[in-house]
């Protein structure tokens, strides 16, 4: 062998190592260190990683199709079920089946743990978001889960017998990002909650973006998960969301049927469950974005409220919990009243009617008011001098009374025609009209108009620079005079 051949051989025995599957090119061998792991790139090369990296997006690209969403939050898909029409959920001890109308069972749908009775477990375990299950993150800045919501409980002494509350379907959203949204009357015992829920948007049941109506018994550890048929419905829809007890089984649990009335295939029958005690009228919410994502309007009603313990009318005292507010969500309690109660829920800031608020000056006139522009109004009376009187708005503060002089005889009328213009027009002593305005930066003088006029002047404007006054003459006939 020459020696160029052997400078060769020796070259490449040096970057040649031994594997358990045999002899490899050094460069392609990699150490694999304690917390790393080894991930295979889209290209389908490798790479070492840190382990901790993996597992994360492990949990990221399983865990939403593993998930689906219910009214109670996320819970894995295996564990949500449709309930046939017809058939009916029962308790046997912790087991929950889904049986025929003859008693047969048609299904074991796994347990449900019974809780101590310490009160209801929604909505503090609620699962709100993937971020709760997947790592430690902040909540979504628009809230999740139960929004607001108001409660009462049954200390009445008797069995809870029907739950009824009325409330109108309301319109769609303006926006659509995929958020869902739940409105529902409900009831709860220390593990589940049972409810006629109106939907917006998809859940495990289906839907999509449009309103749907469906029952729901879901379990409030996060497990097991019922639902009856998703019926679609249109905003304007009366819906009367109803749960009733049936009767009692004859070991000690409770029978109940929940619907939405009138409406087939909503119903879900539970059997042999433990007594629900807990009322709520709620506001759910997932993937709100924007306030825009709420409803279109500014409230729903929940009105003629019906709650009824065996035969006794029970004192109802609705709390209020306002857990998300930054749209100015919230609700009011119209009225306590076990027969017609009302309670409002509120998608945003209320807008209503404030107190009066004084103004000053001692008018002798009716006012009258007009605006050339956002935030500002401009107001006209005459004072007990008969001369014209101006106060302002300017989206800040009220100006003071302002002398414009004259004497008037009638009510002053005001119109405008454009930013900063203002035209006024008023009776003098000789019964003519006059006139005065504003052109942006200072009043002019009383013009006199002409006439004998025995009413107040009507004034109108329609175009730039156009006005059209109307007034009552001595013939009592209507003249009109405009410019323009």
């Amino acid at each position: 062998m020459s020696g160029e051949k052997e400078d060769k051989l020796n070259e490449q025995e040096e970057g040649i190592v031994i594997t358990p599957t045999g002899p490899k090119r050094k460069d392609q061998v990699h150490a694999v260190g304690i917390g790393e792991a080894v991930r295979r790139k889209p290209d389908g090369t490798y790479s070492v990683v840190p382990e901790e990296q993996i597992k994360n997006s492990e949990r990221r690209s399983t865990m939403p199709n593993d998930m689906v969403l219910t009214p109670g939050g996320y819970r894995p898909r295996d564990m949500v079920h449709l309930i046939a029409p017809g058939n009916h959920l029962y308790m046997e001890g912790e087991r929950i089946e889904e049986r025929d109308s003859t008693g047969k069972i048609i299904a074991k749908l796994g347990s449900i743990p019974m809780r101590p009775i310490a009160g209801p477990l929604m909505p503090l375990n609620v699962v709100k978001h993937f971020g709760e299950l997947m790592e430690p993150g902040p909540m979504p800045s628009f809230g999740s889960g139960w929004i607001v919501y108001s409660g009462w409980s049954n200390n009445s002494g008797h069995p809870l017998s029907s739950f009824q509350t009325t409330w109108v379907v309301p319109p769609a959203p303006a926006t659509s990002n995929g958020q869902t949204i739940f409105l529902f009357n409900g009831i709860q015992n220390s593990t589940m909650i049972y409810q006629p829920v109106l939907q917006w948007g998809p859940s495990a049941a289906g839907g999509g973006a449009y309103w749907a109506v469906a029952s729901w018994y879901a379990d409030g550890q996060s497990g097991q998960s019922f639902h009856s048929q998703l019926v679609r419905v249109n905003t304007g829809d009366t819906l009367v969301g109803i749960m009733t007890l049936s009767s009692q089984s004859p070991t000690g649990g409770f029978n109940y049927n929940c619907q939405f009335q009138g409406i087939a295939h909503t119903g879900l029958p539970i059997q042999n469950v433990q007594e629900l005690t807990w009322c709520n009228e709620t506001l759910e919410a997932y993937g709100i974005t924007r306030c825009s994502d709420y409803p279109n309007t500014g409230n729903t009603r929940f009105t003629s409220i019906a709650i009824q313990c065996d035969s006794v009318t029970p004192t109802i005292n609705w709390s209020v919990n306002n857990a998300a507010t930054n749209c100015g969500q919230h609700v009011e309690i119209i009225s306590n009243s076990a027969t017609a109660g009302e309670v409002e829920i509120w998608f945003r800031a209320e807008t209503k009617w404030n107190g009066y608020e004084s103004l000053g000056g001692i008018i002798t006139s009716s006012i009258s008011t007009v605006s050339w522009g956002p935030n500002r109004i401009d107001c006209f009376a005459r004072g007990t001098d008969n001369a014209m009187y101006h106060r302002w708005w300017d989206g800040a503060h009220w100006g003071g009374w302002e002398n414009l002089g004259g004497i008037i005889m009638s009510k002053p009328t005001a119109v405008s025609w454009g930013s900063n213009r203002i035209d006024c027009f008023a009776a003098g002593t000789d019964n003519a009209m006059y006139h005065r305005w504003w052109d942006g930066a200072h009043w002019g003088g009383w013009e006199g108009l002409g006439g004998i006029i025995l009413s107040d002047v009507s004034a109108v404007c329609w175009g730039a620079n156009r006005i059209d006054t109307f007034v009552e003459g001595t013939n009592g006939a209507m003249y009109h005079k405009w410019w323009g």
